[in-house]
């Protein structure tokens, strides 16, 4: 009897799509402990996704097309059970933003001489998010206060300690670990790893909560931007930037301004030809205009940063 094949899924993509951008930005944010196998040259990644029950199944994301005419096909292997290919396959077109209509984005912002240069350079650029809430929340809680070269040692130390192995291809793959995985783990456990003795609490506090329900994903997925700052702002270790990243990076909202983070300030300064940084509510000022794309236009700001716009 011949075994199966892997099983490929097209995903549709709404243009313009630049996933040349995407795989520049997992070389910055991703690209570590062997979490995310990056092939820019077959502009392919592989990545482990966690489905029903928990159950990490190795994911294989190639792209095709151009620009204005994207695709995406996601490769699973022989076997996996249809459930678990749908939820993965969702999981994958929410982390691309496969959904997101960025010429509605343009069209909002056509003539607007400073976003312009930013959108001829970054001219599809989608932004890249967490396959799930409690990766993004871990993530984030670890990048506090921390340079992201750092944040990302930290967050590799975390999956090699908890995370769960896979085998794809014949090369090893690191699965982000659970909120159960992290629960379990001592403070201790994480302070040889360069874990402050805070970022240990906050982390492994905040996975206890997930595990014994004070803090519910679903929950705060129905909420509003404000309800969800209250709720979650209750944990120790999280703040409102905490929540409001939360929100961008695992839910994809689009119209978040967390205007109190210094990159966004930064950029704002730069690309606004102001004399001074601006001050968190100079920030909510401006991009009262940005609305319903704040979140959008905090990406492209904080992208023109790297660009050095």
């Amino acid at each position: 009897m011949t075994e199966r094949g892997p099983i490929f899924v097209s995903i549709p993509v709404a243009p313009p799509f630049n996933a040349r951008l995407l795989f520049e930005r997992y070389e910055q944010v991703g690209n570590r402990a062997r979490l995310v196998r990056l092939e820019p040259e077959r502009l392919r990644f592989v990545r482990a996704i966690r489905v029903g029950g928990g159950r990490a199944v190795p994911v294989a994301v190639r792209f095709g097309g151009d620009v204005e005419a994207p695709t995406a096909e996601a490769e699973l292997p022989a076997g996996t059970a249809p459930e678990d290919v749908a939820a993965a396959v969702r999981a994958t077109a929410h982390m691309i933003g496969a959904n997101v209509d960025l010429a509605a984005f343009y069209r909002d912002f056509a003539g607007d001489a400073r976003f312009e240069p930013l959108f001829a350079a970054l001219r599809g650029s989608k932004l890249l998010l967490d396959p799930d809430p409690f990766e993004c929340l871990v993530k984030t809680i670890i990048t506090q206060q921390l340079n992201l070269s750092f944040a990302g040692t930290l967050i590799a130390r975390l999956a090699v300690l908890a995370g769960e192995e896979l085998e794809h291809e014949g090369a090893p793959l690191i699965a982000f670990p659970d909120a159960e995985a992290v629960a379990r783990l001592s403070y201790e456990a994480l302070r040889p790893l360069s874990f402050s003795q805070r970022k240990a609490e906050y982390v492994i506090d905040a996975a206890r909560a997930i595990v014994d329900g004070r803090i519910d994903f679903a929950r705060i997925e129905r909420m509003s931007d404000e309800e969800a700052v209250a709720e979650l702002t209750k944990q120790r270790g999280i703040g409102r930037w905490t929540v409001e990243c939360l929100l961008i990076f695992a839910y994809g909202r689009p119209d978040l301004l967390p205007a109190a983070d210094i990159g966004l300030r930064n950029a704002v300064r730069n690309v606004y030809g102001l004399d001074a940084q601006p001050s968190a509510a100079d920030v909510d000022a401006l991009g009262a205009a940005w609305t319903p794309w704040r979140t959008y236009a905090t990406y492209y700001l904080w992208e023109s940063l790297r660009l050095g716009k």
